[in-house]
């Protein structure tokens, strides 16, 4: 029997089962998962959970200052010892299990923690919140039910996470509620100005580069409402870049006036593309990338898709320019 619920007691009271707990996150982690994660880790050990945090690719140079972070495996693979030295697994901020990486991974039960619509609930606990801003968000709000004052250093790792997730928040997923968590982090020790020196000041110089290489990519379609980017496999070696590189990226073209949908385009391995879809306003970019088995949130999406970096972006463009009314 499993529960879906959006009482983040139910997700405390799963935790405070555990004896030794494996936390993990999608792949390419992002600032929410990241803070999510680490905060998690915090609650956990001060419930007198183990716990140990496995992500498949690597911190982005711009979150590498978050606190603990040092505490965080990156591997191809899980522990040696998983299973067997593991009672519960906690994925953040996943809406399937394949966006971990992992395999395996439900040979353990399951805490699933995610704020994005199309969650299947996969977990024998499921805390999902599509009303929330952030994962971060919700974990903070079993700091409550925990019955534990976050301290300074988690306070932070979850207002980066909120921050991030709202576009410092710019987004529309920016409501009263992002802005009453954010002010209580701050009580708690957060400090804003620190943390967007952090996501905003250190890029690593091979993500600058990479966006070099995208925007001379730089197309506007349909009638100027479609911006397209692409990083291929020769452009990430020029810039020295790995995945970890390329976060923000998408977010440069959706400035444009007049843009109200962005692609981004990006393979660094054989056969695979990435793609990340942002929009403006009512442009569902999710149902676009849940056509090529992807997800995310109406106005920040992405999918990755098997085949020629070409084709991948000729059937791609074809379902935005639906989505947007608009002729390529």
């Amino acid at each position: 029997m499993t529960l879906r619920s959006t009482n983040p007691a139910d997700a405390v009271r799963r935790l405070k089962e555990a004896y030794r707990v494996l936390i993990t996150c999608h792949r390419n982690p992002d600032g929410d998962a990241l803070g999510s994660e680490l905060a998690l880790a915090e609650m956990a050990r001060r419930l007198g959970v183990q716990t140990v945090i496995v992500n498949r690719d690597r911190t982005p140079a711009n979150l590498a200052n978050l606190p603990g972070s040092n505490q965080i495996t990156v591997a191809d693979d899980l522990p040696e010892d998983f299973p067997s030295a593991f009672d519960l697994v906690i994925t953040v901020e996943c809406p399937d299990l394949d966006r971990t990486g992992f395999e395996g991974l439900t040979k353990v039960p399951i805490l699933n923690i995610d704020h994005h619509p199309a969650n299947p609930a996969y977990g024998v606990v499921n805390y999902l919140d599509e009303a929330s801003p952030a994962v971060g968000e919700m974990v903070w709000l079993m700091y409550a039910d925990a019955g534990l004052l976050p301290t300074p250093e988690a306070a932070t790792n979850l207002f980066v996470a909120l921050s991030t997730d709202t576009g410092d928040f710019r987004y529309s997923n920016a409501t009263s509620r992002a802005f009453r968590a954010a002010a209580e982090m701050v009580d708690a020790g957060a400090r804003p100005a620190q943390v967007a020196n952090w996501v905003h000041n250190h890029r690593s110089l091979a993500s600058v580069r990479l966006l070099g290489e995208a925007l001379r990519t730089l197309r506007i379609l349909g009638g100027g409402k479609l911006a397209v980017i692409t990083a291929d496999p020769t452009a990430f070696e020029r810039a020295g870049a790995g995945p970890e590189d390329t976060e923000e990226i998408v977010n440069i073209p959706r400035s444009i006036a007049g843009v109200e949908a962005v692609a981004y385009f990006k393979q660094w391995e054989d056969g695979v593309v990435r793609v990340s879809l942002r929009s403006r306003g009512d442009v569902n970019v999710r149902a676009v990338a849940e056509k090529f088995g992807g997800g995310g949130h109406t106005n920040a999406a992405g999918c990755a898709v098997e085949g020629e970096l070409s084709k991948v972006e000729a059937n791609v463009l074809s379902g935005l320019a639906a989505a947007l009314g608009v002729e390529l």
